[in-house]
């Protein structure tokens, strides 16, 4: 008896096109880092480019690293990505010791600096005194806009996916801050913000103070609370006003990275370069669980995959 030949199949089984989806989402998030970083570099060489004023430059820099974040979540997610952006800036139900953490950690920062300056008779607790006035009070309403705007693109889009790609917030910390220090490093050309003061101190405060904001943000998921830190490292800076700016500069370059290495010795786990496993979904699933969002279909890799990871 002649049997009918089975007819090809011509749509792919379920298992393809669950692996095929499968491989375009990693693609898409192992490159949402990289886009992110190349478009806020293209927008840093557009800026200095336009030749802008000495002090219209910073405030346009600050708006860089969110505007690479709107662009990309687009890019990536469309409009649900946009929102889940900007739903990270509104995480403020924190304990209130992260509060103390996020300002504790600058002021502490600047009290050492102080104290370093008095003891070695750089200034006088007079002196130190004497150079407030009513200007500082203004300082931290200034600086709380655009340290939130920056969050926003740090740690809130650049942190996060490094995060979900299951590197550990140290790695996250590290990569950000790299970006951070390329965005700072043109402000010592002639005629910008940095220009003759030393360059050795740019990237220890920088990288100290992206693992130290990666941090709170990685245990808060709270961009809103990363940028009160961020605020606070610039509304600070009027306790040191007694002293020389350059002093207080290189200054800042040793305290705050023994500042985060003491913080790493007590946060090992946390801060592991290469940890055993990603802590990006932990994460993510931590933060969409609190916010009542669902979480993004990052897929978990295989066994397989695990055992090859170093």
């Amino acid at each position: 008896m002649n049997q009918r030949p089975a007819r090809a199949d011509c749509q792919a089984s379920p298992t393809s096109q669950h692996v095929a989806a499968e491989r375009r989402t990693v693609l898409r998030a192992s490159l949402r880092l990289p886009l992110f970083g190349a478009l806020v570099l293209m927008l840093e060489a557009v800026t200095f480019a336009l030749q802008l004023s000495r002090d219209l430059t910073p405030f346009v820099l600050v708006m860089i690293p969110a505007a690479a974040a709107v662009v990309v979540s687009w890019a990536s997610g469309g409009g649900r990505g946009v929102r889940g952006l900007l739903n990270r800036l509104c995480v403020w139900r924190v304990s209130p010791r992260w509060c103390l953490i996020a300002v504790g950690i600058p002021l502490l920062e600047k009290l050492i600096i102080d104290i370093t300056g008095t003891v070695s008779g750089v200034t006088t607790p007079g002196r130190l005194l004497g150079a407030m006035s009513l200007s500082a009070l203004v300082v931290p309403i200034v600086v709380l806009v655009p340290a939130l705007s920056e969050e926003l693109g740090w740690r809130g889009f650049g942190a996060q996916a490094a995060l979900d790609q299951g590197h550990s917030p140290l790695w996250a910390g590290i990569a950000v801050g790299l970006l951070f220090v390329a965005l700072h490093v043109p402000l010592y050309l002639p005629g910008q913000l940095y220009e003759g003061m030393p360059i050795w101190p740019l990237p220890l405060i920088l990288l100290s103070s992206s693992i130290l904001l990666t941090w709170i943000y990685a245990r808060t998921f709270s961009v809103l609370l990363a940028g009160l830190m961020h605020a606070a490292f610039n509304a600070t800076v009027p306790l040191t006003w007694g002293l020389d700016a350059d002093w207080v500069w290189q200054a800042r370059g040793i305290v705050l990275p023994l500042i985060c290495i003491t913080l790493l010795l007590f946060t090992t786990k946390d801060f592991r370069l290469f940890p055993d496993e990603g802590v990006g979904r932990v994460a993510r699933r931590s933060w969409d669980t609190r916010r009542g969002l669902p979480m993004m279909e990052v897929p978990t890799p295989s066994p397989s995959h695990r055992s090859r990871r170093v």
